[in-house]
């Protein structure tokens, strides 16, 4: 039997949905027949096409069926009817709704600028194409006392490994960054004189294994010569007033090597390690800095990475450099170097080798301490939210009842209170992305001593867009379905205030209160600990004292003598460094008995100190004398107490004794009572003073007055003994400060989030209250005709909120006495927790709790009993 074609189907569905029932059959045949009558010309593709094109021109007001019943009301217009019904509600009671928006607002800005926050901590360096298989060499040294860990490597090895390993795919060598001083010739001729902090130093492979963004110049060749550099788009806009056209220009680096631009680069993204402001060939810093660059016992700011082919390749290439590395490391030095991988992108939260030149380090734990802290934000606004709006149910009784009994269903009241509830938070949306953009850039100045660049960017659109759907679900869900749930024969019966999820409400009040005790407890534990670090005592005085670069080891004296005859200049002494090391800047050494073997060297500090430089800075002898003199080369040592300890001298034991360190053997004639030379998170180590004339290169000055005046005064005598210099200076206690930058930020964090916690649950107890009231104000009414005072209405309502608080409070003391144990682990000075911290924390927040109860009862209690009960 022959098949007979057919008109396509979706245009006759069309057709039978849409035309009226009368013309159907009719039009349908003759629509069939002139199918079939084109079919016989033309291919069957032709005949539906214009089959269609006929059903489509049917599609005619005057054929069409009409909408009747319930089909009047489309789904479109039943989603603008809610929406508008929405919108009234609101109106209708608008300080709930502030309320609402307030507490939700403050919780999701929290939330977002923490994400934020993370991903932009979390992120460092992992925009690199290679950044999944580059890893940085570390070097792990094992002396006698103890182990160290380094981030920094000898300058040879990049060259090594490149040489004899063939399977790394790419091998780059860098140093520093460091400080250095250029010259610029203007286009009138005279000379400019530039300081740059961030100047690296990088081989021909480093712009292959890292991603700089060029925006002139060719990065297969820009470090090929020796006297080239590459400039940052900032300090190439600083020299030469513009980042373009720049390439071929020469400037000047200390005044003598000539260094011709090849390349222009975007600036250093905030969010990386890897730190520049110009880029000079590291052939250049090999071929002034030879006795470094080929040395392979010392660390002096090398770096070298390696990319490999496949990340699964690290443990057997730690394995063969481990076996390696005695080819070019001595005995002694093969014994106790080690070398191990470290993936770049946990360089910024591996907190064992500390921070690269120029950056900071965020510990991984804090990372997840401010995941657990936005999250917990969020809940609580997000349960704040939904305890204040199921307690204004009970003055939507009434209309659930009508809408059920005219034939609501409930999944339309569901949906007009999602879509009501929606609203609100679309609000809160708006609000809390301009919040959090103007909060950002607080944030990036407060912490501009890191270099913090949070911005609000499109790629946070998804992130933004995740947490509303997130809290729309959370917040509107459960609300709709208790509102809906109220059934019209309990409402009419005026029993409606007795309706489900009174138990689910206290259970949420419970759990809000108990993440904000946790904060609370945890803020009063962090401001203690804080504030026992910054009262800690170094050991020396800091007040009022700049430091400055000495240029010129031969005008010291004449540099001191200038500043001395200031009247704003109370002492000065020159010396390495301050007593505590800062900004990263310290001389490490070894130190043994001279007849020890040199791998039985114990791990020290070493400062260069002129004469005065103890009594400057108040530290005090315990035994012995101070130098009398500096020379080269030295000959006196003076140690401190930990030192001492080590070796188990005495005091008067020690002076006299010869000391052998890395750079010569010297007599001990002093000995110093123990002071801070480490950074407060660290235990106070060995120290060496010495009595040399090498690497005396910084003046303490303390200043009799700190105005701009007197600043002024001091840069002009510097600059009279080093005219070609670029002057520049740093208070020691901004530096020290600068140290604790990171316990900074955890204090301010913990006390804002802790102070927005307490707000977002001040507005959740008001929602408590707000509920236990409406249901009790004819209560209150009869006990007030019985005779019950003010006290006793404000006792019956407490009892309520301070049983939640109780219950809270005993739940959040495991927590927060664990996590802040494991916090203060991290200190080696360090409070010891208390019963009284955790009893603190619980009265504070019964009391924040009874003074925001006590409006909301007393507006309660002075309500006339008639008032409140006409209607029974």
């Amino acid at each position: 039997m022959k098949n007979i074609q057919q008109p396509p189907k979706w245009p006759l569905r069309i057709l039978r949905f849409f035309l009226k029932d009368e013309y159907l059959e009719e039009v349908e045949g003759d629509l069939e027949e002139v199918y079939h009558d084109v079919l016989e010309t033309h291919t069957s593709v032709k005949a539906g096409r214009m089959y269609t094109t006929e059903v489509i021109k049917l599609l005619r007001p005057v054929l069409v069926k009409r909408l009747s019943g319930n089909q009047k009301l489309t789904q479109y217009g039943m989603i603008r009817h809610q929406l508008k019904i929405g919108w009234r509600n609101i109106l209708r009671d608008k300080v709930h709704s502030l309320i609402n928006v307030a507490g939700l607002t403050i919780g999701t800005t929290a939330a977002i600028i923490l994400f934020i926050f993370i991903k932009y901590e979390s992120g460092f360096d992992g925009f690199h194409q290679l950044a999944d298989r580059t890893y940085r060499v570390v070097q792990h040294t094992n002396f006698p006392e103890e182990e160290v860990f380094w981030n920094t490597t000898a300058y040879p090895l990049a060259a090594a490994i490149r040489e004899d390993f063939s399977e790394v795919e790419l091998v780059t060598q860098t140093a520093g960054p460091f400080k250095r001083m250029f010259s610029v010739e203007d286009e009138t001729g005279d000379i400019n004189l530039f300081e740059e902090d961030h100047v690296l130093f990088a081989d021909e492979w480093y712009p292959q294994v890292f991603d700089l963004e060029w925006i002139a110049g060719d990065k297969k060749t820009a470090l090929s010569d020796l006297n080239s550099v590459v400039l940052s788009e900032r300090v190439a806009a600083r020299f030469f007033g513009t980042s373009q056209s720049v390439i071929g220009r020469i400037i000047s680096l200390n005044g003598k090597d000539q260094l011709k631009v090849t390349g222009v680069v975007k600036n250093a993204p905030g969010n990386s390690n890897l730190r520049y402001s110009m880029i000079v060939p590291y052939e250049f810093f090999k071929f002034h800095n030879n006795y470094f660059a080929n040395n392979w016992s010392g660390n002096y700011g090398g770096t070298a990475f390696v990319v490999l082919p496949d990340p699964a390749n690290e443990t057997n290439i730690e394995s063969r450099l481990e076996s390696w590395k005695g080819k070019y490391l001595d005995p002694e030095d093969n014994q106790r170097i080690h070398y191990f991988l470290q993936p770049l992108k946990e360089i910024h939260t591996e907190a064992l080798y500390g921070s690269t030149i120029g950056s900071y380090q965020m510990p991984a734990t804090f990372l997840n301490t401010a995941i657990f802290i936005a999250v917990f934000i969020l809940a609580i606004a997000i349960v704040n939210f939904v305890n204040l709006v199921t307690a204004k149910a009970g003055s939507r009784a009434r209309e659930v009842g009508i809408r059920k009994v005219v034939g609501a269903s409930k999944t339309g009241l569901v949906r007009q209170f999602i879509l009501e509830k929606g609203i609100l938070i679309a609000f809160t949306l708006f609000f809390s992305i301009g919040l959090t953009h103007l909060l950002l850039d607080q944030l990036n100045h407060l912490m501009a001593i890191v270099n913090l660049q949070l911005e609000l960017t499109w790629n946070d659109a998804a992130l933004i867009s995740l947490i509303g759907i997130v809290t729309i679900l959370l917040a509107t869900t459960y609300p709709a379905f208790v509102l809906s749930s109220f059934r019209p024969i309990q409402i009419f019966n005026k029993t409606a205030g007795r309706f489900r999820g009174f138990s689910l409400r206290k259970s949420l009040t419970v759990f809000q209160f108990t993440i904000v005790q946790f904060f609370v407890i945890a803020a009063i534990i962090v401001g203690i600990q804080v504030n026992h670090f910054r009262n800690q005592e170094l050991g020396f005085t800091s007040e009022a004292i700049i430091t400055t670069p000495v240029m010129d080891g031969e005008k010291i004296e004449v540099l001191k003598s200038s500043l001395l005859a200031n009247p704003n200049v109370k002492d000065v002494a020159v010396g390495s460094g301050p007593p505590m090391a800062v900004e990263g800047m310290q001389l490490g050494t070894t130190y043994r008995l001279p007849h020890n073997a040199e791998a039985d060297g114990l791990q020290a500090e070493m400062k260069v100190s002129d004469l005065n430089y103890l009594d400057f800075y108040g530290l005090e002898l315990v035994t012995g004398r101070d130098f009398v003199q500096n020379k080269h080369p030295f000959d006196e040592f003076i140690i401190n107490e930990t030192l001492l300890k080590s070796m188990n001298w005495t005091a008067e034991e020690a002076l006299g004794k010869r000391l052998q360190i890395n750079e010569g053997e010297a007599t001990i004639v002093g000995v110093v009572k123990d002071f801070h030379n480490n950074s407060l998170q660290h235990q106070i180590g060995p120290v060496i003073f010495i009595n040399w004339t090498f690497l005396l290169d910084e003046t303490a000055i303390r200043m009799a007055a700190t105005n701009p005046l007197a600043l002024y005064e001091v840069e002009q005598i510097w600059s009279e003994q080093f005219p070609d210099k670029v002057y520049s200076h740093h208070f020691l206690d901004d530096s020290i400060a600068r140290e604790y930058a990171m316990e900074s930020l955890i204090f301010n964090g913990f006390t804002i989030f802790s102070v927005l916690v307490v707000f977002i649950g001040i507005l959740g107890l008001l929602g408590l209250m707000s509920f236990i009231t409406l249901q009790k104000t004819k209560e209150v009414g009869i006990r007030k005709v019985l005779g019950a005072s003010f006290s006793n209405i404000f006792l019956f309502f407490s009892k309520e909120y301070i049983m939640l608080i109780l219950i809270a409070f005993i739940l959040a003391i495991p927590a927060v006495w664990y996590l802040m144990n494991q916090w203060l682990e991290d200190f080696v000075y360090r409070i010891d927790l208390s019963v009284w911290m955790f009893v603190a924390g619980g009265v504070l927040t019964l009391l924040v709790a009874g003074m925001t109860s006590f409006f909301q009862i007393a507006k309660t209690a002075s309500v006339n009993p008639v008032e409140s009960l006409r209607n029974e």
